[in-house]
C-alpha cells in the first residue's frame, strides 16, 4: 500500500513529546487562513511512497519517541495512515 506524502522530518523534537518520525501528508481542502504548511494542499503534490518503507526508515531509529501524523490533511488519506500505524504497532515500534 502507499501514501502520499508532502515530507518527513525522522527526527523532529518540535512535532510532539521527545524525539518524533514526523510524517507530513499530502493534500488538504480546508485552506485556513495562516496556514503554515499551504505547499501541502495539492492533492497531486509531493510524493508516494510504500508503507513499508516508511516502516523501515521508523524502525531504524530506536531512541524515537512516537510518530507525528501531519499535514496536510492526514484524514484525507485514513486508510493508509491506519495501515502504517497498524504496521508499526505490529512490529512493535514507539
Amino acid at each position: 500500500m502507499e501514501i502520499r506524502i508532502a515530507g518527513l522530518i525522522e527526527n523532529s523534537f518540535v512535532d510532539g513529546e521527545g524525539i518524533r518520525f514526523a510524517i507530513f501528508t499530502q493534500g488538504c481542502p480546508h485552506n485556513c487562513l495562516g496556514c503554515h504548511n499551504p505547499q501541502t494542499h495539492d492533492f497531486n503534490g509531493g510524493k508516494i511512497v510504500e508503507i513499508q518503507s516508511l516502516v523501515s526508515k521508523i524502525s531504524e531509529n530506536p531512541l524515537l519517541k512516537g510518530v507525528t501524523l501531519s499535514g496536510g490533511e492526514p484524514f484525507m488519506q485514513a486508510k493508509e495512515l491506519s495501515k502504517l500505524i497498524d504496521e508499526i504497532d505490529r512490529n512493535k515500534l514507539n
